[in-house]
């Protein structure tokens, strides 16, 4: 593979397509690309992602759905952190990345923290404006997606997709 790839959790339906509405909304506001909601989960390995598939398909047969709790609306550093919804721990979501990372990070070393951006760029964001947003208390993703990163958010390519429990994909 020419660029790397990376694992989200992806949010149910009902959820993606409220966050969708609020990553357009930002993303128009900020001339910013469009992109599917998601939390990385592990980003940018640089391995034929073909060979992890079968790893993966076991591996969601063990989690179900797993529900998260916003814990605000948050901006960082630019291009990746510049606007995005920081998301707790729990043990589920702890127990998931740590077997990511056991099987990964012998490829790349990756440092999770877990968020679901609302905007990419260098953007100029004032923090007052972010106070009377409204965003979900909670997000339940319900499928683990293997996409193709390349630096370009425009050339974000879903390579495949797993449901969480076996189940399948929205």
């Amino acid at each position: 593979m020419s660029h790397p790839w990376s694992v989200w959790l992806e949010p149910c339906e009902s959820d993606r397509i409220q966050l969708q509405k609020l990553i357009r909304d930002f993303c128009a506001r900020f001339n910013s690309p469009v992109f599917d909601p998601h939390l990385t989960l592990f980003g940018r390995v640089a391995k034929d992602p073909v060979a992890t598939f079968p790893f993966f398909e076991n591996f969601v047969k063990d989690f179900g759905p797993i529900s998260l709790n916003v814990l605000g609306i948050k901006t960082g550093e630019p291009p990746w952190k510049s606007l995005y919804l920081q998301i707790g721990k729990n043990n589920e979501l702890g127990q998931v990345q740590k077997e990511f990372d056991y099987y990964l990070n012998d490829i790349r070393h990756y440092e999770f923290d877990p968020h679901l951006s609302l905007a990419y760029g260098d953007l100029s964001i004032n923090g007052s404006e972010l106070d009377h947003i409204s965003f979900p208390e909670t997000i339940t993703f319900s499928s683990v997606a293997f996409v193709a990163t390349p630096d370009e958010i425009t050339n974000w390519k879903m390579i495949n997709q797993f449901g969480l429990g076996g189940g399948v994909s929205p």
